[in-house]
């Protein structure tokens, strides 16, 4: 891995949104807690879904007053796997048709029926697709076939691989199989857990899951070839700490030893450091109504954790809303938020927070 004392975007970026739209999913997957999926959550109706969007567009247009790179606001929507919401193709129909300044994303599984790519190509900017090695293997074949479909529409794509530590085999092979179809993938060490789940537990479900695997030394010697890195693991290491890169694939930079470099895996500590999180970042928790700055580190700008309000009272959220005060990281590690711009030091935090606002 590699030690920085800043990270920041090479190239302009614009403010994302990801937006949960509850935890319906089609899929159980061992590593993914019982808090972020279920196959019983009752589905929004397209009124609530508009009224969130509504919100989005007000609180998104504050912040791109003062933002320098704001041509337009991506809205991403997960899950649960959020295609399995009946609500879903009319909700990004009425974006696409009835609003402007907006690029819609989908993360997902990648189950969806063949026939929807009919509304992808029509609908939706840019698509993630994870690929979970627990999945009933006529889905995964389902998903590569997806995968190879949305290529051929020319939309932009990307594979998130999970590096399952029991399906490691199979996952490399996934990863030949792209890049042999010329698909853009990104190997992800499931890791998402504290050290303490790195065991199998028994979750709120009653389900046994591990949320953080451990990989040998092969597979992690692996997985830091395949992005380049040339340090050598010396012992079986957790998912938390094989590292993070941009699961987004954003073109980033760290200050390593003073100088500017490309980087792509990164030591992800930056508890006290300066970030620009909520200038980049905003999450709807569609479920539970929760609204954050970002989904998975929750930082708040009073340095605690968890959602800096609720869509029941979305008027008093937008009359709250502080563009001056700093985000200061009160996290022991970044998870996906590792790719926005921050710094160790408060010199160097002005000086790249001037380039974006």
């Amino acid at each position: 891995m590699i030690k920085t004392t800043a990270i920041n975007l090479k190239n302009p970026e614009p403010m994302m949104v990801t937006w949960d739209l509850g935890r319906r999913c089609n899929y159980d997957c061992t590593y993914c807690e019982a808090s972020r999926h279920n196959n019983y959550s009752p589905h929004s109706s397209l009124d609530t879904l508009k009224n969130t969007f509504n919100f989005i567009k007000e609180w998104t247009a504050v912040y791109n007053t003062r933002r320098k790179f704001k041509s337009h606001t991506n809205v991403d929507f997960t899950g649960g796997e959020p295609t399995v919401n009946p609500n879903f193709w009319n909700l990004v129909k009425y974006i696409k048709e009835e609003n402007t300044g907006f690029n819609v994303g989908l993360t997902t599984n990648g189950t969806w029926p063949e026939k929807d790519i009919d509304k992808i190509s029509k609908y939706i900017d840019g698509i993630t697709i994870s690929w979970h090695a627990e999945a009933d293997p006529i889905l995964k074949k389902r998903v590569l076939n997806n995968v190879l479909l949305v290529k051929e529409h020319n939309i932009w794509l990307q594979v998130n691989v999970m590096m399952h530590c029991d399906y490691f085999d199979e996952a490399k092979e996934v990863c030949a199989f792209l890049k042999e179809h010329g698909v853009k993938y990104n190997t992800v060490p499931i890791g998402d857990g504290t050290k303490a789940q790195a065991g199998w537990f028994k979750d709120s479900d009653g389900i046994m899951r591990r949320t953080s695997h451990e990989y040998t030394e092969e597979q992690q010697e692996w997985f830091w070839n395949e992005v380049g890195i040339t340090d050598k693991a010396k012992r079986p290491t957790e998912g938390t700490e094989v590292g993070r890169k941009c699961c987004g694939g954003r073109c980033l930079e760290g200050l390593v030893d003073g100088d500017w470099k490309p980087v792509t895996l990164v030591e992800n500590k930056f508890k006290g450091w300066h970030c620009m999180i909520d200038w980049f970042f905003m999450h709807i928790d569609q479920e539970t109504g929760n609204v954050y700055h970002h989904q998975t580190c929750q930082a708040r700008k009073d340095g605690t954790i968890g959602p800096i309000g609720n869509l029941s009272n979305t008027k008093d959220m937008i009359d709250s809303i502080d563009l001056d005060t700093h985000m200061i990281c009160p996290n022991q590690r970044c998870g996906c938020g590792m790719c926005i711009p921050k710094a160790k030091s408060a010199s160097e935090w002005e000086r790249i927070f001037a380039e974006h606002v």
